[in-house]
Formats: structure tokens, sequence, C-alpha cells
């Protein structure tokens, strides 16, 4: 596993993922996007506000966590 905690172990970064440029985000999709303040929100891309420094997609839930249909 490629997880560290920061040195005041208040947050835990993968090592080996990083945030996408803009550019491959795709429009009005829910995703993850990075602010120029260096705040992480869940939201979509309007295609044009350069606001967003990065977009990164929603991890995928396991089959064995979801609920039964």
């Amino acid at each position: 596993m490629s997880v560290k905690l920061s040195s005041d172990k208040t947050v835990a970064v993968d090592q080996a993922y990083y945030w996408r440029p803009m550019q491959t985000c795709p429009v009005s999709a829910k995703v993850q996007l990075l602010g120029r303040g260096g705040v992480a929100v869940y939201g979509a891309w309007d295609g044009k506000s350069d606001w967003w420094r990065g977009w990164a997609p929603l991890p995928k839930v396991p089959n064995d966590w979801k609920e039964n249909e």
C-alpha cells in the first residue's frame, strides 16, 4: 500500500495517485475537484471555470459492500 500520513498525522495521501489535469475532466459528471485554495470537493465541472486545479474520479464501491437489491 502506498498511503502515507502527513507529518502531523492529519492527512492520508496515496503516494501513487495524482490529481488529473482539468482538460481531461468530463463535463457535468460528479467528480472530486481540487480548488486553487487547496480544498477538494465533490462536484461537477462546467468545462469553463478556471478555479479548479485538478480532478479525480470517485472510488468504486466493492460489490460485497453494496446492499442486496
